[in-house]
């Protein structure tokens, strides 16, 4: 016998780990390429924000020179004029007001004001305004001081008057021999300066010499201070009264190199420029953020245009599996309408059977309660018959006799008129009738079984005939039937009563019969029309008063509701289509 050696088994790896890991390196080296990129891409916004700056720098410092300067020439106009120096010799300086207001207006100069030698105010272009310069003293500021010394004076402040802040270009009025007898102030206003800064959507500080911020393109930072103040500093402030009532207050400012500074906590490239008209410096910040979030946004829109490209291919590679799905998902649908349309069709069906199963029971019902009437009726009226000559040969009032038997024949009697409501049809054409005449007969009919139950009818109809179309002596079957629900729902209560009232609409007319009595619980119309189903004890009814009355009323293209009344009792309300006069 010969051995055999048997092939050792072979072992197959399971792929699943190593596509786990292949896609965790992917993912790993995409976020190290992702974050290399990024810090790259931010080094390279930064340095050439860097190297874009001063040059804007030294734009908006020109640009405020050039603001500065724009009107350096109209004090000095103004100031050789012969009627400048004719208006400070003489005295008469009202006459120029107008004149000053004009050329302020033409310039385009906040203020221009004349002063005399005592640094009063004698003429302005604003004398009209309740903030007016005239009669204000300046001396207390060096532009007035440094022209009266015979130079020109230039001065930031904020308007001791106006609480504005401006630049103010003074000129000495000088005569023939060089006295000087006055000088001419022209302020440039700072706001709008302000302003124009803010529209180029970085930060632009201007300082003095002092380092306080004169303008800003943020209003917030303005009259702060990027260094320190001196004692010294503080009382030339406080003297020449520069700021006015501002309050001064440190920014919190701090240098981190030639380039680099936070303000407030963030960091910003910053560049600074001077200004070539005033010892003021112009501070340019960007934002470091900026230069990072822009380097973001490249990284981004390459991840997301990897992405991307990843969907597309993903969205190629499953395209025929989507196909086979959706054709999958349509007949799973079709198949789903047809089970759901068979299902309505049985529930229809099924509604179908049990209407016709009523009907045809109806319609039974109704042969049968017409034979049962017509061999009830007789037997039942001879009865009371026979009560009625025995009460009056013993000489007894109504029902005293027999209480018992009478009750008895009054619950046959009941019986039997509903069963001949159910089963009567009247063959009779429909005619225009005044409702308030069969109001009136079915009242008459309910009036002894409301006297009995100790219930009063109250009657609300309006004077005029109101007529619709119909066959009356159903519509009384209706009121009847109405009438009497409410008399029974009132049986045993204080005060009963039951209200018939009548009022008109456009084009209908409406009928409502209330009661005080227990009122209809849960219930509402639908439940009360269903055949055979009555509120009442055993032998007070059958349920189809308002079956019936409620087939009556469609037929006269009107509608019978009910509810609850709103403090006690039940209304039963009825709406029908308005028609001509009856003598039509």
């Amino acid at each position: 016998m010969t051995d055999t050696l048997s092939k050792p088994p072979t072992y197959t790896a399971d792929p699943a780990p190593q596509r786990a890991f292949y896609i965790f390196a992917a993912v790993f080296g995409l976020c190290a390429v992702a974050i290399a990129s990024y810090f790259a891409l931010a080094a390279y916004f930064l340095r050439t924000e860097a190297a874009q700056t001063p040059e804007r720098a030294q734009f908006f410092a020109s640009s405020i020179d050039d603001a500065l300067t724009r009107l350096e020439h109209l004090p000095y106009v103004l100031s050789i004029d012969e009627s400048t120096l004719g208006a400070l010799v003489s005295g008469n300086t009202d006459e120029m007001n107008p004149i000053l207001a004009d050329i302020a207006e033409r310039a385009g100069a906040e203020f221009v004001y004349v002063l005399d030698l005592n640094g009063k105010t004698v003429a302005s272009s604003n004398y009209r305004d309740t903030d007016s310069l005239v009669g204000n003293y300046y001396t207390f500021r060096p532009y007035f001081r440094d022209a009266v010394a015979g130079g020109a004076g230039r001065f930031y402040a904020v308007g001791v008057t106006t609480g504005r802040p401006g630049y103010f270009i003074a000129e000495p009025v000088r005569d023939a021999e060089g006295t000087i007898h006055g000088v001419v102030t022209v302020k440039i206003g700072f706001n709008d300066l302000s302003r124009a800064l803010s529209g180029n959507g970085e930060l632009v500080l201007v300082a003095d010499e002092q380092g306080v911020v004169l303008a800003s393109s943020d209003p917030d930072l303005i009259y702060g201070y990027m260094s320190p103040l001196s004692d010294g500093n503080r009382r030339t402030l406080e003297e020449q009264q520069q700021f006015g009532n501002e309050t001064l207050f440190p920014l919190d400012w701090v240098p981190e190199s030639e380039r680099r500074a936070r303000l407030y906590g963030t960091a910003y490239v910053w560049t600074k420029a001077n200004l070539e008209e005033e010892n003021w410096s112009l501070h340019l910040l960007s934002e470091v953020r900026n230069s990072r979030r822009q380097a973001l946004l490249y990284v981004a829109g390459g991840l997301m245009t990897l992405l991307l490209l990843t969907v597309a291919a993903s969205v190629y590679r499953a395209a025929q599996l989507r196909n086979a799905l959706a054709i999958s998902n349509a007949d799973r649908q079709r198949l789903t309408r047809e089970i759901e349309e068979r299902r309505i069709a049985e529930k229809k069906l099924e509604s179908a059977r049990t209407e016709l199963a009523q009907k045809e029971q109806l319609a039974a019902l109704g042969q049968l309660s017409a034979s049962i009437t017509h061999e009830l009726g007789q037997p039942i009226s001879a009865m009371r018959n026979y009560l009625v000559a025995e009460e009056i040969a013993a000489n007894a009032g109504p029902n005293e006799l027999w209480p018992r038997l009478s009750g008895l024949l009054d619950r046959m009697q009941r019986i039997v008129d509903q069963l001949r409501l159910f089963g009567r049809t009247s063959v009779s054409a429909t005619t225009i009738f005044t409702v308030q005449d069969t109001v009136h007969a079915a009242v008459q009919l309910v009036q002894h079984t409301a006297r009995d139950a100790g219930t009063d009818i109250i009657l609300e109809l309006p004077e005029g005939a109101v007529a619709v179309r119909g066959r009356p002596e159903r519509f009384e079957q209706v009121i009847v039937n109405l009438l009497r629900n409410a008399i029974d729902a009132t049986q045993g209560m204080d005060a009963a009563e039951v209200r018939l009232a009548m009022h008109q609409d456009t084009d209908s007319v409406v009928l409502s019969v209330a009661d005080n009595g227990s009122g209809l619980g849960d219930l509402n119309i639908d439940d009360l029309s269903k055949p055979f189903f009555s509120t009442k004890p055993s032998g007070k009814g059958m349920g189809l008063g308002l079956a019936i009355s409620g087939q009556i009323i469609n037929e006269m293209h009107g509608a019978l509701n009910a509810r609850n009344a709103a403090h006690r009792g039940a209304v039963f309300e009825i709406t029908l289509p308005k028609t001509g006069s009856a003598d039509a």
